[in-house]
């Protein structure tokens, strides 16, 4: 099984001390801006019962960056969103032509294991979805049942910090999280993946069904992950891709239309379609 901390020579085929350990992360690949790459999709189609939802998008991430990918309601933003860390796979029917890498492993590759995948690349979900247990059990049961043996109560009280949660339910950690607000709900769940040590957290619409302060909450929170962690985000709201991104990349009908530098993107795109898209013209 292919260890995810070491690198493919090339897809499809280990290297010849890929089953050996290795100390730190590989060498990434890096953008033309110099940029160290985490994620790439290489020409991806992903297509439901034969029906694209995604269709040869080729895109790459920078590590410890914020990348959002916006578009209108069906154009594929959450498909792609999902595929890599392959939360696809419980879809029936759905099916994936090209390659999405981590760190230069495709993550496809029959040697890589979905469950240590997703230690590496957490995800936050639309709706908070808590699980019907304590506060303090919903961050702790990932790394439990990983077989976590470090000290799992300062463990939960770190990932709480760094969901700027800690102060709001340190007196009450045996609570049921289902009593907590919407927006504290949506930073228990990334408190949650934060515990899982992961390097990216994929984020699909995570204020959506929040109020504007509990949407600010987030914002600022994503500002602070990004120093650690590598953030990709889709949204609906331009607002809230031009404040809290670094990078852009615009999808209309499954196909990328448009990438780059978001104050760029915003201001003065390449692409006519992206333009009146951002501008408010469609969508």
């Amino acid at each position: 099984m292919v260890k995810l901390n070491v690198q493919l020579s090339k897809a499809g085929s280990a290297a010849p001390d890929a089953a050996s350990s290795t100390q730190g992360a590989p060498a990434a690949g890096t953008l033309p801006d110099g940029d160290p790459r985490i994620l790439e999709a290489r020409n991806v189609t992903i297509s439901y019962s034969g029906n694209p939802a995604v269709r040869g998008v080729s895109l790459e991430f920078p590590e410890r960056k914020v990348t959002a990918i916006i578009g209108p309601s069906g154009c594929g933003k959450s498909t792609l969103l999902r595929s890599f860390n392959r939360m696809n796979d419980f879809v029936e029917g759905v099916g994936i032509d090209g390659q999405l890498l981590y760190r230069g492993i495709d993550i496809h590759d029959p040697r890589v294991d979905p469950m240590e995948l997703r230690l590496k690349i957490g995800m936050v979900f639309q709706k908070p979805n808590p699980f019907p247990k304590s506060i303090y059990r919903n961050v702790a049961w990932g790394p439990k049942i990983n077989r976590y043996d470090g000290n799992i109560k300062q463990l939960v009280e770190e990932s709480l910090r760094k969901a700027a949660l800690w102060d709001e339910v340190k007196d009450r950690l045996d609570d049921s999280a289902l009593g907590l607000s919407g927006g504290q709900q949506q930073r228990l769940c990334i408190a949650r993946a934060l515990a899982m040590s992961p390097e990216v957290i994929l984020m699909d619409e995570p204020c959506s069904a929040l109020d504007p302060v509990s949407t600010s909450r987030i914002e600022d929170l994503i500002f602070e992950l990004k120093k650690t962690f590598t953030i990709v985000i889709v949204t609906h709201n331009m607002q809230q891709a031009a404040r809290v991104s670094d990078t852009t990349a615009f999808l209309e009908l499954g196909k990328l239309i448009e990438v780059g530098e978001t104050d760029q993107m915003f201001t003065k795109p390449r692409e006519k379609r992206t333009e009146d898209y951002v501008s408010g013209r469609f969508g």
